[in-house]
This record gives C-alpha cells, structure tokens and sequence, in this order.
C-alpha cells in the first residue's frame, strides 16, 4: 500500500504527482488526495530581476501551462508596470521577491495574445463536488487615457485526459466561464505609466465556488485568458492563488501510516537547513531528499534513515551544504520497506546571490559572453535535469569569460556562478 503524508499547514505548491504528458512534453498535475486540504501558489518563484524563459507549451511550474498566440516568443520579462512593451511579465516592485503572474496582450505577430492553466487531477477516491477558489487580481500599467476598462477573464473545463483540454485563448469550446472570477482592471481611462499593484486601489480579491462533478482520477483546468482588447492593453495580473475542494462524504475512516506534519527549508549562512517532523509511522524505511532548480525535474541529495514503526513524534533535520543560487526547489520522497513511496509537498528557499553579473545572449548559438562579479572562481553548467555538463575555475581576477557552447543540445539550461564565501547566483540562457 502506498503511503501518503498528512498535511497540516498550507502548501506552497501542493502535493504534486509528476506523471501527466501534455503535448509533446512530459508536464505535472497538481494531485488532490485525501490527505491534503488546500493548495497555494504565490508566484514568488518568478524572476525578480533580469529576464527568464516560459515557451508556449511548457510548464515554470508544477501544473502551470503556458500558451502563446506567437508561440516563436520565450521571453518571461520582468517588470515593474513602467514598460508599455507586449509580453509575458513577472510583475512587482524593482528588486522585490513578491512576483505576480501578468501580460500585456498584442496584436503584434511577435507577442499576440496568452493564457495560463493550472492542470488538476482528483486523486481522493471520491468525486470532487465543488472548487473553492481565490486569488488576487493585480493591475501594474495603465494603458493610456483612451484606454477602458480591460480584463483577465476565468474559465473551467473538465475531462478525463490531460489531452482533453485546449488552452488556447482563441477557443472557448469545452470551457466554461465563471464570471465571479473574472479580474476587472480598476484602472481605466487613466493617464498611462506604472502602477503598484500591492496597491489596495490597483487589486481586486476574488473567490467562487464552484460546482462541479469530477470523478476519482479525473481532472480539471483552471484558465486565465489575457485577450488583445480595444486600444494599447493595461498590464494585469494574478497573485496569491488558493483552492480548497469538497468531496462526497467518506463511507470509513482514514489510515494514515505515515503522517507528516511539517516540512520547512531555511537559508542559513549559505546552506539550506531542511526540518520535518512525523506524528506516527509505519513500515518507514527512509526519506530521499530531492532538489530541483526548476520545480519541474527534480534529482536526489540525501538519503535519511526513517523509524519504521513508531507512534511517537519523530524530527529529522538535513543541511544541504552546496545548495543552489537563487530559488531552488525541495521535496520528499518516503519509501515504506515493500518499496511504495509518496511525495511530500515541494518547499522553495532562495540563497543569497554575487553581486549580479551579466550573460549574454540569453538565447545562443555557438558562444556565451560572461561579464563576472568580483571574487568569482566558478562556473558550472546544468542542465534542466540538474545534470552536471560543465565544471571549470575562474582564474584570479578575470572578469569576463567566453564559453562555446555550439556542442550542446538544444535546450534550457542553468549557469551557476560561486565564490569562496559560499556566495551564489544562477543565470539561464536557451541554446538554439
């Protein structure tokens, strides 16, 4: 039998099962199971400086779907509303780590028009009868003062295939629209230039319930849809995203052999400090630690002995000395003594960066320019995966760098810069 975690607190990412193909490319749910009440996303994990990479189809995170009427753009730019540019945008204030997911929807053929969804699956041996849902609305650009009111509008559907759903802006057929959820931009026929949108005057908090049938191992998508409206479009958002469920009543009560009741990761002098706790176990054999740069591929670090049967409160605690730069990504995975494991919650930690230095391009051929920070003396390359594909020091004092990079495969990948105090920071670039 498969043992499952019990979740107490608040999910950062839910409880996630990466098993589910969309398109071409192997692409997560978020699992609903008996043992979790809500989930959560906060968007946090969106780049806060520079620029990042979401190409149409892909996920940036666990069960977040991303799709582009001018599929040929990857950019993820990070903005502060100051910009009337069309595009994919991590919004939020210069230099803060609070992030919110928006656009600026085009008729250009080099931007055109976006939607994202969020890919659930029910996995709680009962039929899901109603979404509870809420998430705050954010406007971080006023178009001009020709410009009225625009709109992220909602939508559901449901299916029993991931492949059953179209998220394309440009259809609405198998959705169905909810209209209590639908973000309405406060601001309109207003002077054009940079809002805050943590500003109670820019947002709007919005919450439904919806009804809804979803039998055990079906799913639902949840869509956001960011049309090319009358006149230059405003700069909206979403932010602070929760979903609770009900399900019909259960006939018995619940095992839970293995009851987590708390899983936490903290930057600490360079390392990241993980702490869990279990209320009961049973046939536990060992917990893996698996970390991820993504939130997508995740890869083993540690192996920590678990207490077999026990009644009692047990601690375990991990350092991960060479963690990684920026925002990395944490789960657990629990393995009973037959074999089975289940997946613990995904927990995100950020690690103090160098000074910032500068990659370019971020979308390469052959070569990679590097304009390095003081004290830096390496470089190391991964993959999305995590794999390890280049290792190499800096000499003393050399501040720029070319790499050749014409020998990799097409991809997404993840450069990591460090120092001898432990300092890091992570660049991504795409090689074409």
């Amino acid at each position: 039998m498969v043992r499952r975690f019990t979740r107490i607190a608040n999910f950062f990412f839910g409880c996630l099962l990466l098993v589910v193909v969309l398109s071409e490319d192997a692409m997560a749910q978020i699992s609903l199971n008996p043992f979790t009440k809500s989930y959560t996303q906060d968007f946090n994990a969106l780049p806060s400086s520079g620029t990042g990479t979401w190409e149409h189809g892909t996920q940036y995170f666990p069960g977040w779907s991303l799709y582009r009427t001018a599929p040929v753009t990857l950019t993820l730019a990070v903005g502060t509303g100051s910009h009337n540019a069309g595009g994919l945008y991590s919004f939020g204030l210069a230099g803060s780590t609070d992030r919110a997911l928006g656009s600026i929807a085009s008729a250009s053929k080099d931007v055109g028009e976006f939607s994202w969804g969020l890919l659930i699956q029910n996995n709680t041996g009962q039929t899901i009868t109603s979404l509870n849902i809420s998430y705050t609305g954010e406007q971080w650009r006023s178009a001009r003062a020709a410009t009225p009111q625009h709109m992220l509008s909602f939508w559901y559907a449901t299916g029993t295939e991931p492949s059953a759903f179209n998220l394309s802006p440009k259809s609405d057929a198998g959705w169905t629209s909810v209209k209590e959820l639908d973000f309405k931009g406060p601001v309109f026929y207003a002077a054009g230039g940079a809002l805050n949108g943590n500003d109670p005057a820019n947002k709007r908090y919005l919450s439904a319930s919806i009804p809804v049938t979803i039998p055990d191992k079906g799913y639902v998508m949840l869509r956001w849809k960011d049309l090319d409206e009358f006149e230059n479009d405003h700069g909206l958002a979403i932010d602070d995203f929760s979903l609770t469920w009900s399900t019909q009543v259960s006939s018995g009560p619940t095992i839970l052999p293995v009851e987590l009741v708390n899983f936490k990761a903290t930057a600490q002098n360079n390392a990241v400090q993980l702490q869990w706790a279990t209320a009961s176990e049973k046939n536990n054999s060992h917990f893996i630690v698996e970390r991820s740069l993504t939130g997508k591929e995740f890869a083993d670090v540690a192996t920590i002995v678990g207490k077999g049967t026990s009644a009692l409160q047990s601690d375990y605690r991990f350092t991960d000395e060479q963690p990684l730069n920026g925002a990395a990504f944490y789960r657990l995975k629990q393995v009973d003594y037959d074999g089975t494991y289940s997946y613990s919650k995904v927990v995100a930690v950020h690690v103090k960066a160098l000074a910032k230095a500068l990659l370019y391009p971020t979308i390469a051929t052959s070569t990679l320019s590097l304009d390095l920070p003081d004290q830096c003396n390496t470089i190391t390359i991964y993959d999305l995966a995590g794999r390890l594909i280049l290792h190499e020091p800096v000499p003393f004092q050399v501040r720029k760098r070319t790499l050749v990079v014409s020998h990799l495969k097409a991809g997404n990948y993840s450069l990591l810069l460090s120092n001898t105090k432990g300092e890091r920071q992570m660049l991504w670039f795409v090689k074409r």
